[in-house]
């Protein structure tokens, strides 16, 4: 049982922005547009420790990208399945562990993914008006309307995937600390 309740607590924080409690924000979440998977093919393996005012959760995803898809599974460090989702380029498909909450969202998943690691030219023809990315001095700023909402910090550069990085949600407050175990390329 105690298995249980830390898997489930940890998905929460996978879920990062998804978990909006309904006195955080009372209109529908805004979430960045979700861009095309891009290539080469690999596989990369993560630590992800994410971060609230009252709580910190940790698990490995284990993520298959190409230039056609994205796939990713959610584990807890005790190598349990939370979640698992695909998207082929117009609609993403998940299933999750009857532990997680009906309200984890997939879609923020993938865009904190891409806001991180896609290019950022490619990110910028997807943003709505009064949406702006920019990128200064091994940071991303995402701001809506003029007020910074995410801030993405690239702790350990690296111009094909950074190892280190640290993503800070500041319209739903929470940090996520992602760390590369591996990264592979994959024939194709």
């Amino acid at each position: 049982m105690r298995i249980r309740i830390l898997s489930a607590m940890f998905l929460l924080w996978l879920s990062g922005c998804a978990l909006i409690q309904p006195e955080q924000v009372a209109a529908k979440p805004e979430l960045m547009p979700i861009a095309q998977p891009l290539g080469p093919a690999r596989r990369i393996v993560q630590q992800i420790n994410a971060v609230w005012a009252d709580r910190q959760e940790s698990l490995l995803a284990v993520l298959e990208l190409d230039a056609k898809h994205i796939a990713m599974a959610g584990l807890s460090n005790d190598g349990l399945s939370l979640f698992n989702l695909a998207y082929d380029g117009n609609t993403v498909v998940s299933d999750k562990s009857p532990l997680l909450p009906e309200s984890l969202n997939p879609e923020f998943i993938i865009s904190d993914l891409q806001l991180v690691y896609w290019p950022i030219a490619e990110l910028q023809k997807k943003l709505p008006a009064g949406w702006r990315l920019e990128e200064v001095d091994k940071k991303r700023f995402l701001t809506i309307r003029g007020k910074k909402q995410v801030e993405v910090n690239y702790l350990s550069p690296d111009p094909v995937w950074p190892k280190a990085v640290e993503l800070v949600n500041f319209q739903y407050n929470y940090r996520l600390n992602i760390k590369t175990i591996s990264y592979d390329l994959i024939p194709e």
